[in-house]
């Protein structure tokens, strides 16, 4: 049989893990937080339609609706179509 390891005495506790490995990981992990954070604020979409103020163009006044144009006086093609070549 194998010797007995340590015997520890009643009522002594030893945590598995020393305070200052569970120190630096806890540290670690808010690190990489508050990195994540950063960034999303940094490299978010920007919203450029409030910095933009919105532009009207104005129309030039020789503009006349098409619903104003009376028929008669819109030009009419009259030309013949081009006769087809005829076959050899």
């Amino acid at each position: 049989m194998s010797p007995p390891r340590h015997r520890r005495r009643p009522g002594t506790y030893r945590p598995p893990r020393d305070r200052r490995e569970i120190a630096v990981a806890v540290l670690c992990a808010l690190g990489v937080l508050a990195v994540t954070v950063v960034l999303l604020f940094v490299l978010r979409p920007r919203d450029d339609s409030a910095e933009t103020p919105p532009v009207s163009v104005p129309l030039p006044e020789e503009t006349v609706p098409v619903d104003s144009v009376p028929v008669d006086s819109v030009p009419v093609d009259t030309a013949p179509a081009s006769p087809a070549a005829p076959a050899p």
